[in-house]
């Protein structure tokens, strides 16, 4: 089983890419090595043109060549797809909506059906939207959906907190790690059974 990981942080090694380590030792812990990671804001990835091209044959491919293409390449095997962000605004990071974005060119049941995708959000205030989204996108081409969401936020001083203070949430990750670990793949068409 293979896992990618895209971390929509532009603070590396904070609370979400911590609660991702975390998954992906658990999804280690249950014999998975072939785990790929990739941190939107070290990569080029411009905003989608809208232009469609990856709504049109022969080729069905975005136009834009750039480290999108990893991504791309990375997603095809890829039986678990793990996002994950702070909230800015009560939404996504920038960086990881434009790569969400440009995932427009693979949006079609061939590409999305029977894998698993993984959102893992951290958050003061808002989360929903982004959780909506993902509930809402995911299922449609066929897709398992999967949310660990903390909220990093004393609400008595408004202090952020790091995500040590969370051991819970990181004893969650873990679990949800090694549980998709061991859970067998699914094939296209099989119903979801979303987390």
């Amino acid at each position: 089983m293979k896992a990618i990981a895209i971390h929509g942080s532009p603070r590396k090694g904070m609370n979400s890419d911590t609660l991702v380590a975390r998954f992906l030792e658990g999804f280690r812990a249950a014999g998975h090595r072939d785990v790929t990671e990739f941190y939107a804001n070290e990569l080029r990835i411009r905003p989608c043109q809208g232009c469609e091209a990856c709504s049109r044959p022969p080729d069905y491919r975005c136009a834009i060549r750039d480290d999108m293409d990893a991504i791309y390449e990375a997603f095809v095997d890829a039986d678990v797809v793990v996002f994950s962000t702070p909230m800015y605004w009560g939404y996504m990071t920038a960086q990881l909506k434009a790569v969400v974005d440009r995932m427009e060119a693979i949006a079609h049941p061939k590409s999305l059906r029977g894998k698993r995708f993984v959102l893992i959000a951290t958050y003061r205030h808002h989360v929903e939207s982004t959780v909506a989204f993902f509930h809402r996108v995911f299922p449609f081409f066929g897709g398992e959906v999967h949310v660990l969401t903390c909220r990093t936020m004393d609400e008595a001083t408004h202090d952020d907190l790091p995500i040590s203070r969370f051991p819970e949430k990181l004893g969650e990750a873990f679990d949800l790690g090694k549980r998709l670990g061991e859970a067998p793949p699914r094939r296209p068409g099989e119903p979801s059974r979303p987390s």
